[in-house]
C-alpha cells in the first residue's frame, strides 16, 4: 500500500469525478500570484489589511465547552461554501477570535461549485462564524492538478496588528479514481489582521515528497514548549500493514519551522540536527505502530507531562486513548478513555485536542471527525460530515 492510502474515505468522497474539487492550473496560478504580489508583511510592521475582508461582528458568547462547540458547527447549515468537512483543528487568535482548518470540504452546489475542495478555513467570533472566501471558489490553500493539501497541525503567533498562523499540511496525491496517498508535508502561513479575515501569504514544501510509509509524515501534531516547537510525525512499515501509526518527534526553534535542515530529530537516544533519517526506524519510535496512533492526532504538554490523544489503531480502532509521558521522549503509557468505534452509518476518526479552551468542567476539550459510510448523505445531510466535540479527563 502507498503512504496513508485512504480508500475507505475516498469511497465515500469520489462520485463519478464530481467530487474532484481541485482548481485548474490557471486558477491556482492566479491565486498564488495575487498572494505573491501582496507578499508577507515586513517584520516589525503591523499586518497588512490589503486583500482581506472585514470579519463578522458578533455579540453572542464564545462557546467554551463541547455542547457549545457542537452548536457552533451546526451553524454551517447556513454556510453554502462550508456545509461539511473533517479535521477542524483550531487556534486562538490575538483578538479573541478563533481560526479553524478543515480538510475535504463539501459545499451547496446551488450556490457554489465544485461540490468539494481539499481544504477550507473558518473564523469564529463569539458564537458567529465566517468562512474564508477564496478566488474562484477554490480551497483556502490552492490545489495543483491532482495534488491537494490537507491540514494537519497549527500554531499561532501574536504580532503587531494581528496573528500569524502557521499550518503544516499533508500533500494529497490521487491514486486512481477511489484512493489517495499522502506524499509529504508543507508549511502554509496565514496572516490574520485584527478583526479581519485571513490571507494566505506562503505555502512551501517541508522536504522532498515520498510515498514510503516508513518516512514520518511531519506535522501530524505540533506543540510549543519553552524555546522549542515540537513537530510530531507518524510512520508505519514498508507495506503499511500495521493497525495504527508509530509516533516520532523532532524539535526546532519557531523561527526555523520552515527549514527541516535546522530541525533536531530524536533517534531514540539523542537529538540529531539536520538528518531526518535519524528519526526513522524502530529505535526512534515514541509509540509503536501496532495499535498505535492515528495518522493525524493531538499532542500537548500540561503541568510537566506530555499527552498524545488519538484513536488507538487509527481508523479501524474502537477506542479513544491517551498516551502519557513524563518527557516528550517517553516512556509513553497508554490509557483507554472512551469508545470511539465506527458503526454501520458513521465513520469516526482523527481525534484532536483544543487545550486552550477553559471548560467549566475543567476537562480537556477534544474533537474527532465524522463522515457517513455511504454517498447519499453527503448531498442530503451534510451535517453528518462535521467534527464532533467532547470533554475528557486526562490520566
Amino acid at each position: 500500500m502507498t503512504r496513508f492510502l485512504v480508500s475507505w474515505l475516498a469511497g465515500s468522497l469520489v462520485v463519478a469525478g464530481a467530487w474532484f474539487g481541485w482548481t485548474y492550473t490557471d486558477q491556482v496560478n492566479a491565486a498564488v500570484t495575487s498572494a505573491a504580489q501582496l507578499g508577507p508583511t515586513p517584520e516589525g510592521e503591523a499586518l497588512r489589511t490589503d486583500g482581506t475582508e472585514l470579519g463578522s461582528a458578533c455579540s453572542g458568547p464564545t462557546p467554551v465547552d463541547a455542547t457549545g462547540m457542537d452548536a457552533l458547527m451546526d451553524q454551517l447549515d447556513g454556510e453554502p461554501t462550508l456545509q461539511g468537512a473533517d479535521h477542524g483543528g483550531s487556534v486562538a487568535l490575538a483578538d479573541g477570535r478563533r481560526l479553524y482548518a478543515f480538510g475535504d470540504t463539501i459545499r451547496d452546489t446551488d450556490v457554489v461549485k465544485p461540490f468539494m475542495v481539499r481544504n477550507s478555513v473558518l473564523i469564529s467570533n463569539g458564537d458567529c462564524i465566517k468562512p474564508m472566501e477564496v478566488d474562484h471558489h477554490g480551497p483556502a490553500i490552492p490545489s495543483d492538478g491532482k495534488l491537494g493539501y490537507w491540514p494537519m497541525s497549527l500554531r499561532a503567533t501574536p504580532v503587531k496588528g494581528g496573528t500569524i498562523v502557521q499550518m503544516i499540511t499533508a500533500t494529497v496525491t490521487v491514486k486512481g479514481s477511489e484512493s489517495f496517498a499522502t506524499t509529504g508535508s508543507n508549511l502554509a502561513t496565514f496572516e490574520v489582521p485584527t478583526n479581519r479575515m485571513p490571507r494566505l501569504v506562503s505555502h512551501r514544501p517541508l522536504g522532498p515528497r515520498t510515498a514510503d510509509p516508513r518516512v514520518p509524515t511531519w506535522g501530524a501534531a505540533m506543540w510549543d514548549v519553552g524555546p522549542w516547537t515540537y513537530v510530531f510525525g507518524t510512520a508505519s512499515n514498508a507495506d503499511k500493514s500495521t493497525a495504527g501509526w508509530a509516533l516520532h518527534v523532532a524539535r526546532t526553534s519557531p523561527d526555523d519551522l520552515d527549514d527541516p535542515d535546522a530541525w533536531q530529530y530524536w533517534d531514540g537516544s539523542t537529538w540529531v540536527t539536520g538528518d531526518p533519517s535519524a528519526a526513522q526506524g524502530e529505535a526512534a519510535q515514541l509509540i509503536g505502530p501496532d495499535n498505535g496512533v492515528s495518522h493525524v492526532l493531538g499532542v500537548m504538554e500540561q503541568d510537566g507531562n506530555w499527552y498524545a490523544v488519538s484513536k488507538e489503531g487509527d481508523y479501524h480502532g474502537v477506542w479513544l486513548s491517551v498516551w502519557k509521558a513524563p518527557e516528550v521522549t517517553g516512556p509513553w503509557t497508554k490509557h483507554r478513555v472512551r469508545p470511539l468505534a465506527n458503526d454501520s452509518t458513521i465513520r469516526r476518526y482523527a481525534p484532536l485536542v483544543h487545550p486552550d479552551f477553559t471548560t467549566a468542567s475543567g476537562r480537556l476539550l477534544i474533537s474527532w471527525s465524522e463522515s457517513p459510510t455511504t454517498h447519499g448523505p453527503f448531498y442530503t445531510h451534510p451535517e453528518l460530515y462535521r467534527p464532533r466535540f467532547a470533554e475528557i479527563d486526562l490520566p
